[in-house]
């Protein structure tokens, strides 16, 4: 019987006609394409290793007392290191529909998932359904690889804080030297509650100039949420002093009905209408005149709302007690929120490269070494973010610093921030370097 099963199988391979293997490669990355090509495969990474160093401003934290910092749940900015991102990332093809699944092993949990998403052509656009950055600002969708700063401007982390990607669907196209797309998403990141809020969010671009000397672009982008039962209120929050320094809430909108706690009288309370939505126009200016680059964004919307905080409870949010009147019975009230920020950033290649225009997504890439040789960048950006119906409420920033470019794949990048908090009175700063690396 053995026998016959071996001539069986030898019977198969000799008729049988040759097949092709697939192919791997190895050049610049692990890549594995079927041999009929419906299928293909890509594994990638990233790694950030960052250090911190605080300047912290002695006649701020002179006048706070030990449990300030326990008391805002806030940690006091302590020198250190820390691995800002560790991230295995796959990319390919199943026939006609694409896929990308990104997960950052620094961020415990379902929260750790980033962009995890399918994508097909539908209409000479692509049709993209999953977890992924909804189509508003230029400083939030250029690449992580690409990005001038180790942070991202208030414009996009600062009013988008703690939702910049959502569970969705879109369709996004480009054509000429134009972009456009639009999302609708739900309110939910991974590792959040389920929730029934609503968001929409879309994108135009124009280059009316990009040839090979210079790159003009200008863009505008709207976005809007509208939560409800279960979600998360909507904040705006920005670490005006560096990554792991101390944040300021700048607005805050109501979520879902589990914020809500406490009676009138209790010297915590936070009582009023739930689900206040939120709504963004947000304008784009940037482009290249050989090796140097400009960027710049100007935001301005509302976090609505129509709620009362005790004087107690406003201090534990904002980090400081009101400066404007609040009722003896029933405290502070917040209404409709008017935010506004902006920011402008430059660089110089001081080696001569120039940073290449994506006419496809409307965004920008960073400037590519010729090995062996390396490259380097000099970076600067001002931006402030303001809520004008809070008084005082203001944060700005000055960072500055360089990219040195070891190889197309690994970067040194220094930033030194100056922050400034108006309504903290606070001017800590921060010295900060990453090493950069990604395949």
């Amino acid at each position: 019987m053995k026998r016959y099963g071996l001539h069986l199988v030898l019977a198969c391979l000799y008729f049988s006609s040759p097949s092709i293997a697939d192919i791997a490669e190895t050049k610049g990355g692990l890549k594995i394409t079927s041999d009929d090509g419906n299928f293909y495969g890509e594994l990638g990474g990233i790694i950030f290793f960052d250090g911190y160093i605080f300047d912290k401003d002695d006649s701020f934290y002179s006048e706070l007392d030990e449990d300030y910092f326990v008391f805002r749940d806030i940690d006091e900015p302590v020198n250190t290191t820390d691995f800002r991102a560790v991230r295995l990332i796959m990319r390919g093809k199943l026939w006609k529909w694409e896929y990308k699944l990104e997960r950052d092993f620094s961020i415990a949990g379902t929260s750790g998932l980033l962009d995890v998403y399918m994508n097909t052509e539908v209409f000479n656009g692509k049709f993209i359904t999953g977890n992924y950055k909804p189509s508003r600002s230029l400083g939030e969708l250029i690449g992580q690889n690409d990005i001038l700063m180790m942070e991202r401007p208030f414009a996009s982390d600062g009013i988008y804080f703690g939702r910049v990607r959502q569970q969705g669907l879109g369709w996004h196209t480009y054509w000429c030297c134009h972009t456009f797309g639009i999302d609708v998403f739900n309110l939910r990141n991974p590792g959040n509650p389920r929730n029934s809020g609503i968001g929409t969010a879309a994108r135009f671009t124009w280059a009316p100039i990009n040839d090979q000397i210079s790159t003009l672009h200008l863009g505008a982008s709207v976005s809007y949420e509208n939560p409800n039962r279960f979600t998360l209120p909507r904040t705006a929050f920005v670490e005006y002093s560096g990554r792991r320094g101390l944040g300021q809430l700048i607005a805050l909108s109501p979520g879902g009905d589990d914020l809500f706690f406490g009676e009138f009288g209790d010297d915590e309370f936070y009582l009023g209408s739930p689900e206040g939505n939120v709504h963004f126009t947000g304008l784009e200016l940037a482009g290249t005149y050989g090796p140097f680059y400009f960027q710049s964004e100007y935001a301005f919307g509302k976090f609505t709302g129509d709620y009362f905080l005790s004087e107690l409870t406003f201090e534990e949010f904002f980090g400081a007690p009101p400066d404007f009147f609040c009722d003896p019975f029933f405290g502070c009230f917040i209404g409709d929120q008017d935010v506004r920020t902006w920011y402008i950033t430059g660089s110089w290649a001081v080696t001569g490269e120039r940073k290449p225009y994506n006419e496809k997504r409307g965004t920008f890439k960073s400037i590519k070494p010729i090995p062996p040789a390396g490259a380097l960048e000099l970076t600067a950006r001002y931006q402030s973010i303001e809520n004008r119906d809070i008084p005082d409420m203001k944060a700005s920033n000055f960072v500055f610093g360089f990219n040195y470019y070891f190889n197309p794949r690994v970067r040194l990048m220094l930033n030194i921030t100056l922050g400034n908090n108006r309504f903290l009175s606070d001017d800590t700063n921060q010295f900060a370097v990453r090493i950069h690396g990604f395949w």
